[in-house]
């Protein structure tokens, strides 16, 4: 068999309209996509890096822009009914993580906001007396009812690039709130809401306002929403598997198991039931098999902001201590928890370290999902270690 008459591998594509324009693999969701857009609401979904959720984003935004343009043979198309085309505004707060002052950090999301405001019929006057959000919220107060879409992916990344700053931090958060209870003030212009991010402790406290905000993160409905079943990856890419099985010269069964202790095991959801592979780390697998297992985990972009700047002030633990596994209060992960408080345990489960293995009561107890995510612990151990003896070695 040979990879280059197999249909493509999504590996780095964002891009919902251009997976399917360059006929890359596309694992159908969309059945999961239509229950949650044929809803008039606002949905809040948090999950560790790399599942998918920027890509989710654009399909959103395909949906609701083109109609079914780019869903032809997938779930979707036989369900969806809404013949009109929406304005979709897209924001991206990762492209706000990179200040050093709040009046930098307003000036950025000043300009990411009036940047796509403008794309669907908003004129921003340069004024020193009336902020961007007011003239945004008067805007909006214009549009006729259910209009607008509105998708923001990694709310959370601009409050975790100065998570260590609680006087900065502050600040942001505020600015940010701000701009939510304009959002919430105008409910009535918007069609559909969507936000994504990281994590979900407290929601980083911005949407306090926005109190009509339906979080699904732990929603068995939507489980494998992001991520892939065994199912998936057995039906989507079961040529690759064979390829693979022959470059190693594994039995396919055997290697699908492998890839099971190594990939698979995340967990979103309320009854701790279904699991999930990390779609970054398999499709890397695929790409390369003669490579064999490794860890992909910590590849690329790295670790995320949140834990960079959490280690900065917290100690890790031995990656063998997390391993007979550890609890925490249901709570932690769907409602408030104290930002300056949060255990490593928490922030650990928060970003995908580790996972949901049972629910008892209001106890939930969490472990490593794979042994790739093990590695990734037991190297962010070894790091930290290392710079704590070099910061000892120059007093």
């Amino acid at each position: 068999m040979k990879t280059n008459l197999m249909k493509r591998l999504p590996l780095g594509t964002s891009s919902f309209a251009k997976l399917r324009g360059v006929g890359q693999i596309y694992v159908d969701k969309t059945d999961k996509v239509y229950d949650l857009a044929s809803q008039v609401g606002n949905f809040f979904l948090a999950r560790p890096r790399r599942f998918g959720k920027s890509l989710l984003i654009s399909t959103f935004e395909s949906l609701f822009k083109y109609g079914l343009r780019d869903f032809e043979g997938l779930k979707i198309s036989k369900l969806w009914k809404d013949e009109k085309k929406y304005q979709v505004v897209r924001l991206d707060f990762s492209e706000i993580k990179n200040f050093s002052s709040i009046q930098k950090f307003n000036a950025e999301l000043d300009s990411l906001l009036i940047g796509n405001f403008s794309s669907v019929g908003f004129s921003y006057t340069e004024s020193k007396t009336i902020l961007c959000s007011t003239q945004i919220s008067t805007w909006l107060k214009t549009l006729p009812s259910c209009s607008l879409v509105l998708l923001i992916d990694e709310y959370d990344a601009p409050l975790s690039a100065c998570l260590d700053e609680p006087k900065l931090f502050e600040k942001v958060r505020q600015k940010l709130s701000e701009f939510y209870s304009v959002i919430k003030a105008n409910d009535a212009a918007f069609r559909f809401l969507f936000i994504t991010g990281l994590t979900t402790f407290n929601k980083m406290t911005v949407f306090s306002d926005l109190n009509n905000l339906s979080d699904i993160s732990l929603s068995p409905v939507f489980g494998s929403l992001l991520g892939y079943t065994h199912e998936e990856v057995q039906d989507y890419f079961s040529e690759y598997l064979s390829c693979a099985s022959k470059k190693l010269g594994i039995e396919k069964e055997k290697l699908f198991k492998e890839l099971t202790e190594h990939y698979d095991g995340f967990c979103f959801e309320g009854t701790a039931k279904q699991k999930v592979f990390a779609p970054w780390s398999l499709l890397h697998f695929f790409f390369a098999p003669e490579r064999g297992l490794k860890d992909y985990w910590l590849e690329g972009p790295g670790k995320p902001t949140v834990i960079v700047k959490f280690l900065n002030s917290h100690a890790l633990r031995r990656a063998e201590d997390y391993d007979g596994g550890k609890s925490i209060a249901l709570s932690t992960l769907s409602e408030p928890s104290d930002i300056e408080n949060l255990s490593d345990v928490e922030l650990l489960t928060q970003t995908g370290y580790l996972t949901l293995k049972r629910i008892q009561g209001t106890t939930v107890y969490v472990g490593y999902p794979n042994l790739e995510v093990r590695a990734a612990v037991d190297q962010l151990y070894q790091e930290q270690t290392l710079k704590e003896k070099l910061v000892d070695g120059t007093r």
